[in-house]
């Protein structure tokens, strides 16, 4: 039984922009999990695209973009730039980070816990060219 004058109750995430069950439902696929278990692991948490594909090798780059924009449209992940002065040929500017929303959701459903992730990433081998890229000053860094 419904009642005509009852207001649909929604959640801070989903009046914020980011709707829980959309975002979590984006992630039956098994690459757009890989991509936030990457962003979530990486040293900075603000991973490039070519750090991306180098630690999703089977993806190519049109499928890693197309699964970016999916990631980005519900909400679970920001684009950040930094200045290009000062950056040598090749090295990234754009980023890529979980937003402040998706970081809580999945804290709240005990999801990408950072830790497990993080020790993960540390056992991946590097060549000297991604290792260039992870050194690269990101937006917000503390360092």
């Amino acid at each position: 039984m419904s009642r005509a004058d009852a207001t649909p109750l929604r959640s801070s995430e989903e009046t914020a922009g980011l709707n829980p069950i959309t975002a979590l439902g984006s992630l039956d696929d098994t690459t757009r999990a890989n991509i936030i278990g990457t962003i979530v692991g990486h040293p900075k948490g603000t991973p490039s695209k070519k750090e991306l594909a180098y630690y999703n090798p089977s993806v190519a780059a049109s499928t890693l973009t197309d699964h970016l924009s999916r990631l980005k449209k519900v909400g679970l992940v920001e684009v950040v730039e930094r200045d290009r002065e000062g950056l040598e040929r090749g090295q990234p500017y754009r980023f890529f980070r979980l937003t402040d929303a998706a970081r809580d959701l999945f804290d709240r459903n005990n999801l990408f816990e950072p830790g497990a992730y993080r020790a993960m990433f540390a056992e991946v081998e590097k060549t000297d060219e991604i290792e260039a890229a992870e050194a690269v000053d990101r937006p917000g860094d503390q360092d």
